[in-house]
């Protein structure tokens, strides 16, 4: 027997298999994570407490106005940029409504399940449906972290910057490397030991006092030759690397690494200033 609420599951992707999965190792009773049909949401529904909404954003609100709630249920949407709104039906017909996402790639449901064990998950929700999901997450070994109605969209923008966009910007220096001749597959190996390193920086030292690299080290030369040798190969790679580069000075600033002047000279060749 079991105390915790029976949980179901209404989208059968990647995000409710790894999310019914994790749930039941914890010791979730898990009802079933129903696919398309009709009939079978509507049985996940009628059989579960807590109802999590795992389909894409933009069907959340017809999927969940095609159902019958109750006041016994809770409406759990998984979106990270959603608000609480698109839940209204369920709202109007008396069930809880809330917001549950894992900061977690959802790649792979068995990979997602393991790893949802330190990582965040933001909640909104009113209680007593938050402090049920609370108790869900603390079981899972997650940690918590309140989203505030109305930001979700602001919090969800921000977190892509340590996902999705990690893969964009690996993309990016595997394309460098590929123009100078070396493949995918050796890029890989050798740059992800060094995004990890510069995770585990981040992690002990914090953002500022962990950068390393041309900027920190105030190598305005080292500075102009990647500027060249990036704009020989394509403008366009030049262009992202002086962006991003240009967001790196103020942590430079902070960790004390570069003085005003050092600083400031580094901020005109990034900005394409002759040397």
């Amino acid at each position: 027997m079991t105390d915790k609420p029976r949980v179901g599951f209404i989208g059968a992707g990647r995000v409710g298999k790894g999310l019914s999965l994790a749930l039941s190792r914890a010791g979730y009773p898990i009802v079933g994570v129903a696919g398309r049909e009709p009939r079978e949401k509507q049985h996940v529904l009628d059989e579960s407490e807590i109802v999590f909404l795992t389909v894409p954003d933009d069907a959340l609100s017809s999927v969940c106005g095609d159902l019958e709630w109750q006041e016994s249920k809770s409406a759990v949407h998984c979106s990270g940029a959603a608000e609480l709104t698109v839940l209204k039906h369920a709202a109007d017909e008396g069930a809880q409504v809330g917001g549950f996402h894992p900061l977690q790639m959802f790649a792979d449901p068995e990979v997602a399940a393991r790893g949802l064990k330190g990582c965040a998950i933001a909640v909104e929700a009113e209680e007593p449906l938050a402090g049920t999901l609370l108790h869900m997450i603390a079981a899972l070994g997650a940690r918590p972290l309140r989203v505030p109605p109305g930001a979700r969209a602001a919090y969800h923008a921000a977190a892509h910057y340590a996902g999705p966009f990690v893969a964009a910007l690996l993309a990016e220096a595997v394309t460098i490397w590929g123009r100078i001749g070396i493949r995918e597959e050796d890029a890989l190996a050798a740059l992800l030991p060094l995004a990890r390193g510069s995770l585990d920086a981040i992690e002990h030292s914090g953002l500022a006092r962990a950068m390393a690299g041309s900027v920190a080290r105030g190598d305005t030369q080292t500075l102009v030759g990647h500027l060249r040798a990036l704009g020989a190969l394509d403008a366009n790679l030049a262009d992202f690397y002086r962006r991003l580069a240009l967001k790196t000075v103020p942590l430079a600033l902070a960790a004390g690494k570069l003085d005003a002047a050092r600083a400031a000279r580094i901020h005109d060749v990034l900005k394409n200033q002759e040397e």
